[in-house]
């Protein structure tokens, strides 16, 4: 099946004015979210009755509940509530507050201004056809930016719309896409018709034998329709329906660029996805009130070098909690990159702005999660630990003498040792190996600097399996040692999933450690939900 090359957003209702009566009409029909949703039809059916009884919807009710499961789709879509492990729908913050009323208007804005290609909605696997892997995008953002700007002035048709910003796929393609209408504008009747039929043969994903313009515009110009009144509904631009435009005053132009650059730096771009669909919901779905991406508050880092600010915000992508840390800490981050003066200005600076809430930066999660070298992977591993509350060391010497395990992570007076596997294409526990953690590892930092080891795990790149084999290493070893200590196995994903829940929520690094031992039984967690919720 051919990838999406233009936007698309499920719209069974296209006015967000009604976010919130269908968010509060689902909780209504599953029971407060306590029914299981997945493959649930009578439910399906049930939500698109309640629907219509509150007039949301046409009271035709499918046979086998399709339209509730798009009304689903489309909270879905704006991380209003997702699926959980269990089958279950789950309203995320923003859609608890939408049931609850609470600044109903800017959440739904807020929603819709972070609204993202790709999204969680978009990565599930029933999702079909799903977007092309180039798509980073968030096409409200964009598209408001476009109105803002003279060159076009200060306005874009539905036609315009169709045809050019809707195969934007990247946030970077402002530019290109103006430059193009701009093109489109000037050209002849005839020479626009051409253009026209060209992006049509190009972006159109549908498998037909007659790409024609025409076909092309029908099929998408309501998905443009739909994004139009989503605009409008952020106050940024003005959709005139009789002329099929939207637009906006020049002399407001400065302020909705202003509130656009508040949103790009409070909410940049969601990378989430990548960890589990689950935790990108839960992050993408945060409302008004408890949301803050940047760690030390939305303005950059002073200095009047560019060169320098890019230093230092370098340095703050690559920890996962900066805003958690106290000032020695992180300077130890800053002076190898900038020195100890420029180190002390930029920490002391950073320590000053206010903060509400903290989250690990994008940028870090798609360096942890995309391509390494494995010393690579065993320090940025090394980080995570950090920030979960644990004293991490790198590749610490058993018995004085020798390095074995790559990271030794230390709480009260207890220890454990951690085993990094960077295979991309998976990491299977074979016997060679569960016997050497058995015989060797376990035996050798059985006692660490006066910390007793409690537990031992592994930590892979990819996909994993032969957790089985973690008893045996548990028998093995007792018979070693004369103590049980159990292991686990883990994701990088659910690692750093496990801790961006647990910022997100702000546990503390005592009670984190608490959580991350109590999951320590022999098994093994490739799903990060799981992980979360196993007893």
């Amino acid at each position: 099946m051919a990838e999406r090359k233009v936007w698309f957003i499920t719209r069974p209702e296209r006015d967000p004015q009604f976010h919130a009566d269908a968010i509060k009409a689902l909780a209504e029909a599953t029971q407060k979210f306590t029914v299981k949703w997945q493959g649930n039809r009578e439910v399906h059916k049930h939500y698109e009755a309640v629907l219509a009884s509150k007039g949301l919807k046409r009271n035709n009710i499918s046979a086998d509940g399709s339209g509730g499961r798009t009304w689903c789709a489309m909270l879905k879509t704006f991380a209003y509530c997702y699926i959980n492990s269990d089958g279950l729908v789950k309203p995320t913050k923003s859609g608890q507050a939408l049931i609850k009323g609470i600044k109903e208007y800017e959440n739904v804005k807020k929603q819709i201004l972070t609204l993202q290609i790709p999204n969680a909605y978009f990565m599930e696997a029933g999702f079909r056809p799903k977007f092309d892997q180039s798509f980073r995008i968030r096409p409200a953002r964009f598209l408001v930016k476009l109105v803002q700007r003279p060159d076009l002035n200060y306005r874009l048709t539905k036609e315009e719309i169709t045809y050019f910003v809707l195969t934007a796929q990247q946030d970077s393609q402002l530019e290109e896409i103006a430059q193009k209408i701009i093109a489109y504008r000037n050209a002849g009747e005839n020479e626009k018709e051409m253009m026209k039929q060209k992006i049509a043969v190009e972006y159109d994903h549908r498998d037909r034998n007659d790409k024609s313009a025409r076909d092309y515009y029908q099929a998408h110009s309501d998905v443009a329709h739909t994004f139009m009144l989503l605009c409008e509904y952020t106050a940024l631009v003005e959709y005139q329906r009789g002329e099929a435009l939207l637009k906006t005053d020049p002399a407001l132009a400065r302020e909705a660029q202003s509130i656009l650059n508040y949103y790009d730096s409070r909410y940049p771009f969601n990378t989430r996805y990548l960890i589990s669909i689950e935790r990108m919901a839960q992050n993408n779905g945060l409302d008004v009130d408890s949301y803050k991406v940047s760690d030390f508050g939305d303005e950059k880092p002073a200095s009047n070098n560019v060169k320098m600010r890019r230093k230092i915000e370098s340095v703050l992508n690559s920890i996962p909690n900066a805003s958690e840390l106290v000032r020695e800490e992180l300077l130890s981050y800053f002076i190898p990159a900038i020195g100890p003066n420029e180190a002390r200005k930029a920490v002391d600076r950073l320590r000053s702005e206010t903060y509400k809430f903290a989250s690990i930066p994008e940028e870090f999660v798609e360096r942890y999660l995309g391509e390494l070298t494995p010393a690579e992977f065993e320090k940025e591993t090394l980080k995570i630990f950090e920030a979960i509350g644990f004293e991490a060391l790198y590749q610490p010497k058993a018995n004085g003498k020798k390095t074995e395990i790559e990271i030794l992570l230390k709480y009260e007076d207890k220890c454990g040792i951690i085993d990094t596997k960077y295979y991309p294409n998976g990491f299977t526990l074979s016997q060679n190996l569960a016997n050497y953690m058995a015989s060797e590892y376990i035996p050798n930092y059985l006692q660490y600097e006066g910390k007793k080891l409690s537990f031992y795990g592994y930590v892979t790149s990819g996909k994993l399996s032969g957790d089985k084999k973690l008893k045996s290493i548990t028998t093995l070893s007792s018979k070693l040692v004369n103590k049980e200590i159990e292991g686990i196995m883990m994701t990088r994903e659910v690692l750093i999933g496990f801790l961006d829940y647990c910022m997100e929520n702000e546990i503390q690094k005592s009670r984190r450690i608490e959580l991350f031992i109590e999951k320590i039984q022999n098994k093994g967690f490739s799903d990060l939900q799981i992980f979360l919720n196993h007893d």
